[in-house]
């Protein structure tokens, strides 16, 4: 973006010195054509009518001496000439000073874009360049203001948000912790059940306050990328394993579709973190009693560079094509579709964003009921045991 910036703004400004330049260069010279043929008609015309009178009255005026008479019709031709130069050097500065008009213009203009005036930026026509830039300028300013303004906004509503549901489990933590404490005669059936209600609601704060610490530090343009070889069979069966005891509480199944060991070059940790966002939405949403599968592989594109390819794969609800559109936004929630309980609509816009930071991007497809996520790693142009290409 920075350097399609600089190549408008040299292009803006290449056409902008061109176009002004000539623009001067022209009026200049067409003032001076005009004020030269003025000056000459006036002057034809002024010696034609009076020439003759004025230079008998004149040699009549100084005795008929001829000397005199000469040496005062050369200080007239001689003052004719300097009216003649002193015209130009007048016309010339004016020039100057229209060109120095236009710097006043731009810097007004400048002024303009920077306090944040409404309306766009007017300009002369001879910097009808410059007028285009700046406008451009201002409209991706206010584009982005207003971004930033929206995103910090509804970063303050998540965090009011999850600031007020951290008190529903907390507030049932003390409750049952309180009856425990106050009732030692309780059952021991009853007992167990409290302590598993006040575990799950201990797990569910526990959650809501990494969302919420993940609110407030979270930066999307600052993912640094270390890469390192490992296995990629072994790296997606581990993250896989974490989410087990959760699939089997919903009845689902999770099910890996791979070779038998896998050679990737990403940064583990942060590949990680992408596929365990994508399994997370995946268990979450899926139908009860249905299967999850991981698929992975290295994928040769059509130009021969090679792509580690990861695909979560899940039925349930179809996801339409507005929703599609928006779901790796920042802090997007989505209706009953896909909507997590006090989520805060930031993991798949991490997931992307770590995709991206590798070089890579992820996509989201659903069509009756089966909706999948797709990670793309870039791994370099060729590999020595690439596989076939994939449809």
């Amino acid at each position: 973006m920075a350097v399609q910036e600089q190549g408008m703004l040299a292009q803006a400004r290449k056409e902008q010195t061109r176009r002004l330049s000539n623009s001067i260069l022209r009026r200049t010279l067409a003032n001076v054509v005009l004020f030269a043929v003025a000056y000459a008609l006036l002057f034809t015309g002024f010696m034609f009518i009076l020439g003759t009178p004025l230079s008998n009255l004149v040699f009549n005026l100084v005795g008929q001496r001829y000397s005199v008479h000469s040496a005062i019709a050369n200080l007239f031709l001689l003052c004719v000439a300097a009216g003649f130069v002193a015209g130009i050097v007048l016309l010339v500065r004016s020039g100057i000073n229209r060109a120095l008009g236009y710097f006043d213009d731009l810097l007004d203009s400048v002024a303009n874009v920077l306090s944040k005036r409404e309306g766009p930026v007017s300009l002369p026509r001879e910097l009808a360049p410059t007028e285009a830039y700046l406008n451009a300028v201002k409209e991706e300013s206010e584009r982005s203001e207003r971004a930033a303004h929206a995103a910090e906004e509804r970063k303050n509503e998540l965090v009011v948000y999850l600031a007020h549901d951290i008190k529903t489990p907390l507030t049932s933590i003390v409750g049952y912790l309180t009856l425990l404490a106050e009732s030692p005669d309780l059952p021991l059936d009853v007992r167990a059940r409290y302590t598993g209600i006040t575990l799950d609601k201990a797990y569910r704060l526990e959650e809501l306050l990494e969302e919420f610490f993940e609110i407030t530090r979270y930066n999307l343009t600052s993912i640094p990328i270390e890469r390192s070889r490992f296995d990629g069979v072994l790296f997606v069966n581990q993250v896989m394993e974490e989410f087990y005891p959760l699939a089997e509480g919903r009845s689902l199944e999770l099910t890996f579709d791979g070779p038998a060991e896998l050679s990737v070059f990403a940064d583990a940790s942060r590949v990680a973190r992408v596929l365990n966002n994508v399994l997370k939405n995946a268990v979450a949403y899926a139908d009860a009693g249905t299967e999850v599968r991981v698929r992975t592989g290295l994928v040769c594109a059509p130009d021969g560079f090679v792509w580690w390819e990861l695909t979560v794969t899940d039925h349930g609800r179809e996801l339409s094509p507005e929703h599609l559109e928006r779901i790796f936004e920042k802090f997007f929630r989505a209706d009953a579709a896909r909507t997590s309980e006090g989520g805060a609509g930031l993991g798949l816009a991490i997931a992307r964003e770590i995709a991206r930071a590798h070089g890579g991007d992820i996509y989201a497809t659903s069509d009756a009921g089966i909706t999948s996520f797709t990670i793309w790693i870039p791994q370099g142009p060729s590999i020595a045991t690439a596989p076939s290409t994939r449809a």
